[in-house]
């Protein structure tokens, strides 16, 4: 509840009582209390550093669990620098929170200070808390602006609540944060066959590293994209993990680090990659000049052609122009070549179309696919041309062998 009303006038409209005040904060009516820790205790009393007991009517007092009235040692941590007492900049709030000046200049030094806070917590900080240099609260800490520090912004790191935290010139606490870097939120950003790229959001304020984990292997660290500075609440990383096998699920996480701890563990996503892409390479052999004598047979060399990641049915085109005069057939083999017969290495033979062949997708998918052309010429005609050999699976196709046809001339 609150403490009485003033009222509209200059004299207030109801008593209140030390009492009262007393009872307000959670206080035995009978228990011995100070004017100047009440005050502590309920906000705008003490911004002008001076106390009345008129401050006191109409406010109210959300307890936490610290006992009021009595002020807790805290160790601080904070810099030397050329024999000058300051605190952290804002940027080495990372550094204030591992206590480590390995990262900072050569000439910081952090040393350390107990003093009392009145903490709305028992050993622990919360915005608004006050740093005394006594336990009788009596005298404000040095180590603060306008103490022995400059002016200016100031952080420190309490290793009693594990928090560092900025002081002002009236020794009042803001901007507590914890030591322990923060849990991050990771997203999928993109991801293809063989990688995935994750958005990982977070406040980075005192995050040395990230640790991205996959299966719950850790990865290689890396460095948010900002940290150290108050302002670092919702800092965007991207990170991609690579060499990931096609069409696999993996569950990934990231954590945020620094030399004092490591965070807690973000969302898991468990993201799979896309099918590999269907490819032809490694075409080989050669095309040639398929030369024949009238009424004549000409069968090609070896020849053969590589397909990764095949769906579906692969169709072998062939196309020929010019003055053909003949017929123009393939045989082809998953095995080994079908030779001239078309039929060794359990080869297809060359068939009786001119046109295509189709390869059922349970027969081939993926591989060497051997293969020979051959050419029957027309009897009593002359001619010459060109053959292309067109290869299909998937929406995707080679047509890289050209050969020519000279017969009977």
């Amino acid at each position: 509840m609150a403490l009485q009303t003033s009222g509209s006038g200059a004299v207030p409209a109801l008593s209140m009582s030390a009492t009262d005040i007393s009872v307000e904060l959670g206080n035995s009516p009978t228990e011995l209390f100070d004017f100047q820790g009440a005050a502590t205790s309920f906000s705008g009393i003490l911004d002008d550093d001076a106390i009345s007991a008129l401050e006191f009517y109409n406010k109210t007092f959300a307890g936490g669990s610290g006992t009021y009235g009595t002020r807790n040692s805290h160790t601080f941590r904070f810099l030397n620098i050329d024999a000058q007492l300051q605190g952290f900049a804002d940027g080495e709030l990372v550094a204030a929170a591992e206590n480590d000046d390995t990262h900072l200049p050569g000439d910081h030094t952090i040393q350390g200070q107990a003093d009392f806070v009145d903490d709305f917590v028992d050993d622990d900080l919360t915005n608004g808390d006050t740093i005394f240099a006594n336990a009788a609260g009596s005298t404000r800490t040095n180590l603060r602006p306008g103490g022995d520090f400059p002016s200016g912004t100031h952080f420190m790191l309490d290793t009693t609540a594990n928090d560092i935290f900025q002081i002002d010139s009236n020794g009042d606490i803001s901007n507590v944060k914890s030591r322990t870097p923060a849990t991050p939120t990771i997203s999928e950003t993109s991801k293809d066959a063989t990688s995935i790229t994750i958005s990982i959001v977070g406040d980075t304020t005192v995050t040395r590293q990230y640790a991205p984990f996959k299966d719950g292997t850790e990865q290689t660290n890396i460095l948010p994209n900002a940290s150290g500075s108050i302002g670092n609440n919702s800092v965007t990383t991207s990170y991609t993990y690579s060499g990931l096998a096609s069409n696999t699920s993996f569950a990934l996480k990231v954590r945020g680090e620094n030399a004092f701890a490591n965070g807690s563990d973000s969302n898991t996503l468990n993201i799979t990659t896309d099918s590999a892409a269907t490819a032809w390479s490694n075409l080989t052999g050669d095309p040639q000049n398929l030369l024949g004598a009238e009424g004549g047979t000409e069968v090609s060399n070896a020849a053969s052609i590589d397909l990764a990641n095949g769906s579906g049915n692969t169709v072998i085109t062939l196309a020929t122009a010019g003055g053909i005069v003949g017929t123009l057939s393939i045989a082809y083999s998953t095995s080994g070549d079908p030779g001239a017969s078309g039929t060794a290495n359990g080869g297809s033979g060359f068939g009786n179309s001119s046109s295509h062949r189709t390869i059922d997708q349970s027969t081939y998918s993926s591989g060497t696919l051997h293969f020979r052309t051959k050419f029957i010429h027309v009897s009593g005609k002359d001619g010459t041309g060109s053959y292309t050999v067109t290869f299909a699976n998937n929406s995707e196709t080679n047509g890289d062998f050209n050969g020519s046809l000279t017969f009977g001339l």
